[in-house]
């Protein structure tokens, strides 16, 4: 060949190499990779789950296969539903293609071992609360994704807990805090105290009447200073949910939906003021607090029905709902306590005020308290909350609150002193309904309120006219007693229907 041809051919040559580098790169840049993985926490009876994974990809993709995916979440093996293509949100996508992947778990509890759902909380038995984990390791081999016509085998491992979404966070549209000074009774100091708020507020039409309020109060888990440990760790998140919201509606119906408000303690409702959990027999050092809070989102809510705020809250919020109550008692149109711990009884006291206590094997904290026989719900907080409507909500298994030495007594005491308006829907268990045939344990009767099933009361006369508490008849088929809460003649199928029409 000549020197002429080959200078001929060498640009050509040149070009094509350029060419076919340059494809090579270009297909080596289509191989897709996992960027990240976004845990989508949502609200359960029995706390919060992750039941979808959302994948951010480098590239975008046409199709996935789950066929030979494996995916575990904080070490435990997770049941893949099925995988498809979806938007940022996570919701599957009719578009040709996409960089996001949404993996759909299965979700599933057992009481006999509480890790099993991989829960993104952690449970301190130093401080009885939640928190969220530190480590929630996402781990995703063979899933098989298809990009230019090339199909793609992913896999990572990765930390996603501060990578979280929720829509049931998203129903609470307002997150704040209040924060005030107030004397500790019990220590003589004046010290602030911040409570966290959330809150969810319903769609309002320019002309209609005003909504009502319903105020949820934690139980001991979920105190601390992230609000979204109160809205997660007991289902408050449903109280937001369409078919709860359907109770609720303005006075002259022209709107539906209720406002949510939940407010969190730093410590707990029945701290008294040395920072512990206390019996339920004394004065929440943030009564005042916890008050001028829920003014102060009143006060800069102008739709709301300030003759229709509801109170409500599960054990230690159980406490706070009465004891706030007793302090309050021309605020509140109707309370709901669930498994209350606001004690019927006094406890003793040591010298400086608190309570004194004894070595116990059946008490988490291997100490109990020493109860006396004299009563602490007495004559003055039975008037002060005779007028007051009232649903109680218990289970007679409930070894963390004992309803004989709590709701029952003072329930009893309630409708002997002539009280009107009161009801008590008692079980035997609790049986839940997000994973078929799981019982809890028996201090979680406030599952019935947040799945909707609170409509037996008990009998409200045989109560009265006895003399000790056998008349309370536990009963799981007929949600809580064989009788019907009824009032004015108004027969009521449900709590929240009854609560709804509860006015001052």
């Amino acid at each position: 060949m000549t020197v002429k041809k080959w200078l001929l051919l060498g640009p050509l040559f040149a070009l094509s190499l350029l060419t076919l580098l340059a494809c090579s790169q270009s297909s080596a840049s289509q191989d897709a990779r996992i960027d990240s993985v976004t845990i989508d926490v949502e609200g359960y009876e029995f706390g919060p789950a992750v039941p979808k994974l959302i994948v951010k990809l480098d590239t975008a993709v046409s199709a996935v296969s789950a066929d030979d995916l494996k995916v575990s979440t904080a070490g435990v093996a997770r049941t893949v539903e099925k995988g498809y293509l979806s938007d940022e949100s996570g919701k599957k996508t009719d578009a040709s293609s996409s960089e996001y992947i949404s993996i759909d778990l299965s979700v599933t509890y057992s009481p006999e071992d509480s890790e099993s759902n991989a829960s993104p909380f952690s449970y301190s038995f130093e401080t009885y609360q939640n928190t969220w984990v530190k480590d929630y390791t996402v781990s995703i081999k063979g899933l098989t994704v298809t990009a230019n016509n090339q199909s793609h085998t992913l896999e990572t491992e990765i930390n996603a807990i501060d990578n979280r979404t929720s829509e049931d966070l998203n129903l609470f549209t307002v997150t704040g805090d209040y924060s005030s000074d107030y004397k500790n009774d019990l220590t003589g100091e004046t010290e602030e105290v911040t409570l966290q708020y959330a809150a969810h507020e319903p769609k309002t039409v320019e002309g209609g009447d005003k909504n009502p309020l319903v105020i949820w109060l934690h139980g001991q888990g979920e105190g601390g200073t992230d609000v979204d440990i109160t809205l997660l760790g007991n289902e408050v998140v449903a109280l937001a949910r369409k078919d709860l919201q359907s109770h609720f509606s303005s006075a002259d119906g022209s709107e539906t939906g209720a406002y949510i408000l939940a407010v969190q303690t730093p410590t707990y409702w029945m701290d008294e003021g040395d920072g512990t959990n206390g019996a339920g027999a004394g004065i929440s050092r943030y009564t005042e607090a916890l008050m001028d809070a829920i003014k102060y989102y009143v006060d800069n809510n102008d739709d709301i029905d300030t003759n229709r705020i509801y109170l409500a809250g599960c054990s230690n919020g159980g406490y706070m709902t009465l004891n706030l109550a007793i302090h309050n008692p021309d605020y509140f149109a109707a309370l709901v306590p669930l498994a209350s711990a606001y004690s019927y009884y006094d406890y003793e006291r040591n010298e400086d005020g608190t309570y004194q206590l004894v070595e116990s094997d059946s008490s988490l904290s291997g100490y109990t308290f020493v109860r006396s026989d004299k009563v602490w719900f007495d004559e003055d907080k039975l008037a002060t909350l005779k007028d007051l409507p009232i649903w109680f909500v218990h289970s007679a298994d409930d070894s963390i609150v004992d309803p004989t030495l709590y709701a029952l007594p003072i329930y009893q005491d309630l409708v002997k002193s002539g009280a009107e308006n009161k009801w008590f829907s008692y079980y035997e268990s609790v049986e839940g309904t997000d994973v078929e045939g799981v019982t809890y344990m028996g201090h979680w009767s406030w599952l019935y309120f947040f799945n909707d099933q609170v409509s037996g009361v008990q009998d409200v006369s045989a109560i009265r006219a006895a003399n000790d508490l056998t008349t309370f008849v536990p009963s799981n088929a007929d949600q809580g007693g064989a009788s019907k809460a009824t009032v004015g003649g108004v027969t009521y199928d449900n709590l929240f229907d009854w609560l709804n029409a509860q006015s001052k």
